[in-house]
């Protein structure tokens, strides 16, 4: 565990029965109801053999899940979301998460045998669901980032994000993820300084829960 993943963790665990953040829906979910989420996404991916040294890209607005897939070692790759659908060519990601509609097309067109399809029911996203790049092989970077934001073309290693967000600014209300400055720092910075905060959406996010 980095020491970006200790202070998230810690302070999730002051705040195990106090509310952290909020959804769409104006739900609120307290730091076990995290905790839980990111147990469970680390479990799930640890059986499905997605291990240290390799990429997940993450596409819907599930950024709280980003401790747990660091914890393992992940290159997290976060890129907008799309209306467009996906083309899964690229064999460097071990894991994929698109918007559940867009998931829910592809699993119609995927070979079984390259790509599996896993659905977990997260307390801060009922229908999350990942794919699985059974044959992706681990990354070989000399320097390997942590987070890659592709549309800004940014990398950045936990160390730097521990960093940035000890020194960022807290925000009640957390705009479009995908953006560095508005976005993810914010969220992180209040994720380890326990500020409950709500995530508002970009124009180009669907109607669901966000977490």
């Amino acid at each position: 565990m980095s020491q970006l993943t200790k202070a998230i963790t810690r302070q999730l665990q002051r705040q195990y029965a106090e509310p952290v953040l909020k959804d769409l829906n104006g739900n609120w979910y307290t730091g076990a109801d995290v905790l839980e989420d990111l147990a469970l996404c680390e479990t799930s991916l640890q059986q499905q053999n997605v291990h240290a040294g390799q990429a997940i890209l993450l596409s819907p607005a599930q950024v709280v899940t980003i401790p747990g897939l660091w914890q393992l070692g992940l290159t997290v790759t976060l890129t907008p979301p799309s209306r467009q659908l996906p083309e899964l060519a690229p064999q460097i990601y071990a894991a994929m998460v698109y918007s559940p509609s867009q998931t829910n097309q592809l699993a119609t067109k995927l070979d079984p045998h390259e790509i599996s399809v896993l659905t977990l029911i997260l307390n801060t996203a009922p229908n999350f669901a990942y794919l699985v790049h059974d044959h992706a092989q681990p990354l070989t970077r000399r320097s390997q980032p942590d987070l890659i934001l592709p549309a800004s073309q940014l990398q950045f290693t936990q160390p730097q994000l521990l960093k940035m967000a000890e020194h960022g600014q807290t925000s009640a209300h957390v705009h479009d993820l995908y953006n560095l400055e508005t976005g993810l720092l914010p969220c992180l910075t209040d994720l380890i300084t326990a500020t409950p905060f709500n995530i508002i959406p970009t124009k180009q996010d669907w109607p669901s829960k966000v977490g």
